[in-house]
């Protein structure tokens, strides 16, 4: 049997979540000092349109998601997302590290400390599904490190 295909959500709700996923990853206190905030789907780009390095992005994977739907009219959904973390570490394997580390730590926080998606919007739970790891390596040598995490909620 064929694996039931995912129906997303409206994109009014998906939107909501994105612009709350932003203030909310954004709140985490130990952002790095060279972080001014974490950018939605690309990183900060200098006039010249090159990206700023070091950086930070969240992106949605795949689109919010229905996992099931109440008989009283709502449901619940599944929001899959990544924090990805751009440096320039040259020779330096303690830089590779701590960059991992440092999404580690912000997915064991997004445990504790849930976002608030708006009115008749809960969430249930943030996990992190992956541990943090290099994505890969650009031409000028700078590197992205990421942490894949899913987020389950319900409307009301």
């Amino acid at each position: 049997m064929p694996d039931k295909q995912k129906q997303l959500v409206a994109a009014a709700e998906e939107q909501t979540i994105s612009r709350s996923m932003m203030a909310w990853i954004n709140s985490y206190p130990d952002l790095p000092d060279d972080i001014s905030r974490v950018n939605f789907e690309q990183f900060f780009v200098n006039s010249a349109g090159q990206p700023i390095v070091p950086g930070m992005a969240l992106t949605a994977i795949q689109g919010a998601y229905i996992t099931r739907r109440y008989i009283g009219g709502g449901h619940q959904g599944e929001y899959q997302f990544a924090l990805f973390y751009r440096i320039k570490p040259g020779n330096s394997n303690d830089a590779r590290l701590k960059a991992d580390e440092l999404l580690n730590a912000t997915g064991d926080w997004a445990i504790d400390n849930l976002p608030t998606l708006g009115e008749n919007i809960r969430v249930i739970k943030v996990e992190p599904t992956t541990r943090a790891a290099l994505l890969g390596v650009t031409d000028s040598g700078d590197e992205d490190h990421q942490i894949l995490m899913r987020m389950i909620y319900e409307v009301i």
